[in-house]
């Protein structure tokens, strides 16, 4: 999780009141953060945020929620913009490459050596947890008194355009030299790979300011001397850049700057847009819904205060038992109903919320969870060691190397992943245990190992378009390992459940298995796991060069 270091008197500054380190330590919790360390001597304070709240990655963004909590500032943040006159004008041909871009003017910054470090890391942690490392949001910071408007977002040839860019050796280099030579060039040139064109941003001289997502310009380096700011904003997403700008732009409005806009103008659909856009966003929630979820049976009034102090707005609606929420335009957490009653927790008080056992509250093992320990404890008992994989898998290593087709439609895929090993939701457990045999099939053999968990099954008709269900999967890997032996472990669970005489085996086909050695396991006419001998061909995929033997169970159909 990302990390922040709180200086407590640039807090004060941007509360207005005094704090007292000791208090701060105790509040902070209150508003999800976690405390990394205190230090008094210095009066100092790391946090740690959730990822799913960037607007914490600064200490405005974190003043700001704490003037809330100490009802300093109660509701929505005001923030002014000033309307300007920098266009943007948007070239149909980076469709190719890197589609959109908004922008924003900050005017009148002036920013001690504190701030100008919080404005680079702020970048730094956008770029991670919003731009997925500059896949789908990448950040330019550049000195507007340098450059001319109105600007042009263009993509061009890799080799047909030569600038300075930012942090290198002070020669010009065309883009397909920086992505070979310079060190942003190298680190990002994958997000480019495999594109004819590379997007590009020039003023009205045709000097470059940025080639993103790699690097800016060196005539567009921000000083000491900077007094304007332009932002640019380039990715795949458009809410995500919108709101990665948002969240830049209101921490620079915090520090004093005033925000101006700026007209972008793409061709087509989208036609003219003016960025920043800070209007908040309106949410119709059931009182009854929140009051439920939170154990408590807070009237209109009181409902709405405790959204106030966590910086939203909310009044009556006209539709009886609701609310009208808006949410600030820095917030991209806020995606479900569900989310309300957290915030309203937050500004009720977690520690105001009464201490109650509600009935039928008292914990224990859920059933699945219950049958899930019993099955370890049998695999145990048969002499096979427990392995944990995580949810997330790769798509190659799930079906190409099982010598498995898929549809695109048939599996729930990631479409940002931050690594192109996990990049789909697991539908067995068997490719992960064979990728753990590969990363340990030097060890001693025999190796029997076993995982019970979790696997995404798509169901178009479910709620979330999805279940999951608790698999089972056990493989056996040395010179003599076969169908007998992985056939005695199956009988041995199912004997130690009770179910020996209810299950049964049936010939089937599986191009992971091996023709003749592999069979289809039934209970009560319906299938519930495969058995059998793993194809060679997968054994290659893997680089494991003795037989596997392996079995997978739907525990969710033997409880």
């Amino acid at each position: 999780m990302p990390t922040l270091e709180l200086k407590i008197e640039r807090l004060e500054r941007l509360i207005g009141r005094k704090l007292d380190i000791n208090e701060l330590e105790y509040d902070l919790q209150w508003i999800s953060l976690d405390l990394e360390d205190v230090n008094e001597e210095e009066q100092k304070i790391k946090v740690e945020y959730n990822p799913n709240r960037p607007d914490f990655s600064s200490p405005e963004g974190i003043a700001r929620a704490l003037k809330g909590y100490y009802e300093v500032e109660l509701g929505l943040p005001s923030y002014t913009i000033i309307p300007g006159d920098v266009e943007m004008n948007v070239d149909p041909s980076v469709n190719k490459v890197r589609p959109y871009i908004v922008c924003g003017v900050i005017r009148d910054i002036d920013l001690d050596e504190d701030e100008v470090a919080t404005l680079m890391n702020i970048q730094e942690q956008l770029h991670w947890a919003v731009g997925r490392d500059r896949k789908k949001v990448a950040i330019g910071v550049h000195d507007l008194d340098k450059i001319s408007p109105p600007y042009r977002y263009l993509a061009v040839k890799p080799d047909s355009i030569s600038f300075v860019p930012l942090h290198g050796d002070g020669y010009p280099m065309n883009l397909e030299e920086i992505l070979l030579l310079h060190e942003k060039g190298i680190e990002y040139a994958h997000i480019l790979e495999g594109k004819e064109v590379y997007p590009l941003l020039l003023d009205s001289n045709d000097e470059v300011i940025s080639f993103p997502p790699i690097i800016n310009g060196i005539l567009t380096t921000v000083t000491d001397d900077t007094k304007n700011l332009f932002l640019d904003l380039t990715g795949t997403d458009y809410k995500a850049i919108n709101l990665a700008l948002n969240i830049l732009s209101t921490m620079l409005a915090d520090t004093g700057a005033k925000i101006e806009s700026v007209k972008v103008n793409y061709q087509g659909d989208m036609g003219q847009i003016i960025t920043p856009n800070l209007d908040p966003i309106k949410w119709e929630v059931n009182t009854d819904y929140i009051n439920d979820y939170v154990g408590l049976n807070l009237s209109d009034s009181e409902m709405i205060k405790c959204f106030r102090k966590v910086r939203m707005d909310a009044k009556k609606s006209k539709k009886k038992g609701y609310l009208d929420i808006w949410i600030p335009a820095f917030r991209g957490d806020i995606i479900h109903p569900v989310d309300f009653t957290e915030e309203c927790a937050i500004g009720y008080g977690y520690f105001n919320l009464p201490l109650t056992i509600r009935e039928g509250c008292i914990g224990q093992y859920h059933p699945i969870e219950s049958f899930a320990n019993k099955i370890r404890t049998i695999m145990i008992g048969a002499g096979y060691l427990e392995v944990l994989n995580f949810m997330l898998t790769n798509t190659v290593k799930n079906y190409d190397y099982m010598r498995k087709k898929f549809k695109k439609s048939e599996i729930l895929q990631i479409a940002n992943p931050v690594s192109k090993e996990f990049d789909t939701a697991r539908t067995a457990l068997l490719p992960k245990l064979m990728e753990t045999l590969l990363f340990n099939r030097s060890e001693e053999k025999p190796i029997r190992i076993f995982e019970v968990g979790d696997v995404i099954q798509l169901r178009p008709k479910e709620e979330t378009g999805a279940i999951r269900e608790l698999h089972l999967s056990a493989v056996s890997y040395y010179e003599n390992s076969d169908f007998t032996e992985i056939r005695s472990t199956l009988d041995f669970i199912m004997s130690s459940l009770g179910y020996l005489e209810k299950f049964e085996i049936k010939p089937g086909k599986n191009t992971t298995y091996i023709d003749g050695r592999y069979g289809e396991i039934y209970m009560n006419g319906k299938k519930i796991g495969e058995i059998g001998e793993i194809h060679p061909e997968v054994l290659l995929n893997f680089k494991l060069e003795f037989p596997v033997a392996a079995l997978e169970l739907n525990l969710g159909s033997l409880i």
